[in-house]
């Protein structure tokens, strides 16, 4: 065997993603579903820690951290979001303002982000009317998927992880980071 034989090529690209949202959005869904069904870290849904890994037809690996909702670990956002390139906001169109938090921290941190509409949980509006009333501009991409479907969560991650995502220009300033009035509906 020659010494070229164990040379292992160039590492494939490694990307640090915040899946954030309210409570009961379908984060840990999310998480499973890029997993494909593999189990999570720790291992309880909605727990401090919650991790998981996919990797992405690109051969990118995207390291996936759920945020806390609970307002006592709101501390650890701060540490998950060191590193991370960008963020995925999953929203229920019937519960909108349990994402204002995760939205208002993203946009004082100037974190690039996604809004994923989870079908399952959301009625009927369209993504022009959530952008509106979630007061998002026009270059944050809005898109619908399936938490519970590896192939939509995928085709998510896979646009995030795209460099095409442009700085955030939001439409107004944020409110205080974590506080849970933010982002009043017109």
């Amino acid at each position: 065997m020659s010494a070229n034989s164990w040379v292992i090529g160039p590492a494939a690209p490694t990307v640090k993603v915040l899946v954030t949202g309210g409570a009961g959005v379908g984060k840990s869904c999310f998480l499973r579903a890029a997993q494909r069904g593999r189990a999570t870290l720790p291992g309880q849904p909605g727990a401090v820690g919650e991790v998981g890994y996919a990797t992405l037809s690109s051969g990118v690996t995207v390291v996936l951290h759920v945020t806390p909702e609970l307002r006592r670990w709101w501390w650890v956002w701060d540490h998950l979001a060191l590193g991370a390139t960008s963020a995925v906001v999953l929203v229920d169109t019937t519960r909108l303002p349990v994402s204002y938090p995760a939205l208002d921290y993203l946009d004082a941190r100037a974190l690039p982000y996604l809004v994923a509409i989870n079908r399952p949980l959301g009625g009927p509006r369209n993504r022009h009317e959530i952008r509106d009333a979630l007061r998002v501009s026009a270059q944050v991409p809005v898109l619908t998927c399936d938490a519970t479907e590896p192939a939509s969560v995928l085709a998510v991650l896979h646009r995030l992880a795209s460099p095409v995502i442009p700085p955030q220009h939001h439409v107004r300033p944020s409110h205080h980071p974590l506080r849970t009035e933010g982002r009043p509906i017109s």
